[in-house]
């Protein structure tokens, strides 16, 4: 299964009452690993047994010992305690090993929660083999960029809202692949709508700073139709953004370029094959077609080498003097020559 069906089925379980003695949750994105958890702190204990049954502890200030002793003590006044391990990356892999007694006989009265973030722990440990035999082990993978979109729009769904599917690309497209990022926008945006109500590119540009017409996002369909004046125009506004970076710019630009390669690389197919095979919902796919008429493979080759010289010059190689605007004006030029 998926990060997000994983995702799906803890939580599902957590809300039902039903928990395991330990959960080891590691992987890139922390997002996934910081909501099990929380969903565990609510649900496994009543506010008013919190005080003396939920113990927190970080990696950097606890020895393995010291965990192991706090899942050994019994709940106070209630049916079971809660420990939860923060910043476990912290430990050196080894040191799980110190707790490999407790993990194949743990205390059935405590509820034990690993949080390992930012990267994956190695699985060839035997520790955690045997662990994911019979407790959760749950891997949170970083979502692919072409499923943030989608994320979205099923995320403004669980909050009862509607978001269309050009909208969800351009949050995605300017707020990155970052979900703890995306969900704190998303949720600021629910909040000023009504129940049942829409998010729209008005709504967007006047709460998060995202220009309606003037985004990477339309910049892509300028350069996809050939319009040069539009392309140019979103160029300078973007030029007024202090935080805008040309390298960036660039290898957005590049994932645009690779999915028009791949519609020539699939002659002929159906849109909901070429969607799948470009890695976007089927609402886009005339798009990329289109600009891959006029964006023959050959021309490709070329652009490629553009931003790449582009993402090198911004990032001070062979630049003395231009500056990101500039860097983007010039490039947008000789791209769409």
């Amino acid at each position: 299964m998926s990060t997000t069906d994983d995702f799906k089925k803890i939580v599902k379980e957590v809300r039902g009452g039903t928990f395991k003695p330990i959960y080891f949750l590691h992987g890139e994105e922390s997002y996934f690993i910081d909501r099990v958890s929380e969903e565990i702190e609510i649900h496994a204990l009543q506010e008013h047994e919190k005080d003396f049954n939920l113990s927190i502890l970080y990696g950097r200030d606890t020895e393995p010992e010291a965990v192991k002793d706090s899942c050994l003590r019994y709940p106070m006044m209630a049916e079971r305690q809660l420990v939860v391990l923060r910043e476990a990356q912290t430990w050196r892999i080894d040191a799980f090993k110190k707790l490999e007694a407790y993990f194949k006989n743990p205390t059935p009265t405590t509820i034990l929660v690993i949080c390992y973030k930012h990267k994956k722990a190695d699985g060839r440990q035997t520790w955690l083999k045997d662990l994911a035999k019979k407790q959760v082990v749950f891997v949170s993978d970083k979502l692919k960029d072409e499923m943030l979109p989608d994320w979205i729009q099923k995320y403004v769904t669980f909050h009862k809202r509607r978001i269309g599917p050009v909208e969800a690309k351009l949050l995605a497209d300017h707020l990155g692949s970052d979900l703890g990022k995306l969900t704190n926008e998303v949720e600021k945006l629910c909040i000023v709508i009504d129940e049942g109500g829409t998010i729209t590119g008005d709504l967007i540009e006047r709460n998060v700073g995202i220009s309606k017409e003037y985004n990477i996002f339309e910049l892509q369909k300028a350069i996809g139709t050939g319009d040069r004046l539009r392309a140019q125009t979103i160029a300078k506004y973007l030029a007024t953004d202090k935080e805008h970076k040309v390298f960036l710019t660039a290898a957005m630009l590049s994932n645009y370029f690779n999915k028009i390669g791949v519609v020539h690389e699939n002659p002929g197919k159906q849109q909901g094959e070429l969607a799948a095979a470009l890695g976007i919902p089927p609402f886009f796919v005339r798009e990329y077609a289109s600009a891959a008429r006029l964006y023959p493979q050959a021309r490709l080759r070329n652009i490629q080498h553009l931003l790449r010289e582009a993402d090198l010059r911004g990032k001070g190689l062979g630049n003395t003097s231009a500056d990101d605007g500039e860097l983007l004006r010039e490039l947008l030029a000789r791209v769409m020559n």
